[in-house]
């Protein structure tokens, strides 16, 4: 019978180069976030030879709200017209994949896969973590503004010099500038894009599989196998779900996990699961992914992966781990 290892191994390469997509993005919007930067601590420079009197200072605060909100409205503009282009080719690229699958399984189909628009409507419609993206972008968009509005509220309340909150904020260069609240700002928007294009290649992949419901007959959970992988996906690595239910990526932020349609007719093959993966790792690595005492209860055979989330992808602590598989307290 034919089995499904090309399929599987050109939808994890695809995953690898969506990572690298995800880079290409973020450096973009940070790009755009850094020259904002530099013209919100120019603003906040200019003021020291002003003299920063309480009218002076609200003046300064709206100046620099005005340019945060042109700096977020590009950011957002530049995201929205990359998703796009991404939907785009997902759509197309799952299509392929499909069909090659039905090929290899000597399947007919008729069906057409969904278009970009489609893809993108879908990827509005439904929220990742609980938010869609345009709350996303504005939560990012208002911290931001409240992180260096405080911050030069505080400091004129303070008696600070303009150089000082200045350098709060942009942070010092033997830091490379990683010290300052400005960072916030930019790790929050790298984090909301990775997830966000984990996030359309899913709905991508979930729109196909719905329009090809014909020979689709399940859904895989593949996640990365490497020391970074978080204990939700490393529980939901190799578990099926049905076409219609079930978790999808991103199951978190910075998710990196992707899904395999399950075609008829196709015998999936038999790969190393995460659990396994990682019981052969050293227990530097399992102690790394797990915590140690995490890790010690994994290498007892006690607990396999799956069991160190609830249902809903909710990390347990290790005195629930306890409790729930009847282990008792360590010593008693």
């Amino acid at each position: 019978m034919a089995t499904d290892r090309a399929i599987r191994d050109e939808a994890i390469r695809h995953r690898v180069f969506l990572s690298r997509y995800s880079t290409t993005v973020v450096r973009r919007v940070l790009a755009q976030l850094n020259r904002v930067d530099v013209d919100l601590v120019a603003r906040i420079m200019r003021a020291d030879n002003e003299g920063l009197s309480s009218v002076e200072l609200e003046r300064v605060l709206s100046e620099v709200r005005a340019l945060q909100a042109e700096g977020w409205t590009l950011v957002r503009s530049r995201l929205t017209d990359d998703l796009s282009e991404l939907a785009a080719i997902e759509a197309a690229w799952n299509t392929k994949l499909v069909k090659e699958a039905a090929r290899i399984a000597g399947l007919e189909t008729f069906a057409f896969g969904p278009t970009g628009p489609q893809v993108v409507a879908a990827t509005n419609a439904r929220p990742f973590q609980g938010r869609f993206l345009r709350d996303w972008l504005s939560e990012a968009e208002a911290g931001a503004a409240k992180r260096v509005r405080e911050t030069i509220r505080q400091g004129f309340i303070e008696g600070r010099t303009v150089s000082e909150m200045a350098r709060s904020i942009r942070g010092t260069k033997a830091a490379q500038y990683r010290d300052g609240i400005l960072e916030i700002s930019r790790r929050g928007a790298e984090t909301m894009v990775r997830t966000a294009v984990t996030h359309t290649a899913s709905v991508a992949a979930q729109e196909t599989y719905a329009a090809f419901g014909d020979i689709i007959t399940a859904v895989e959970w593949v996640s990365t196998l490497d020391a970074r992988t978080s204990e939700i996906c490393a529980g939901r690595d190799g578990k099926v779900y049905p076409v219609d239910s079930g978790p999808r990526p991103p199951a978190h932020p910075n998710c990196r996990s992707t899904t395999i349609g399950r075609v008829r007719g196709l015998e999936p093959i038999q790969r190393q699961t995460y659990n396994e993966w990682l019981k052969d790792q050293p227990e530097a690595v399992q102690n790394e992914v797990l915590g140690k005492a995490k890790a010690d209860l994994f290498r007892s055979g006690s607990l396999p992966l799956d069991r160190f989330t609830d249902p809903a992808g909710k990390v347990l602590t290790l005195e629930q781990l306890r409790a729930r598989s009847g282990l008792g307290t360590p010593g008693l």
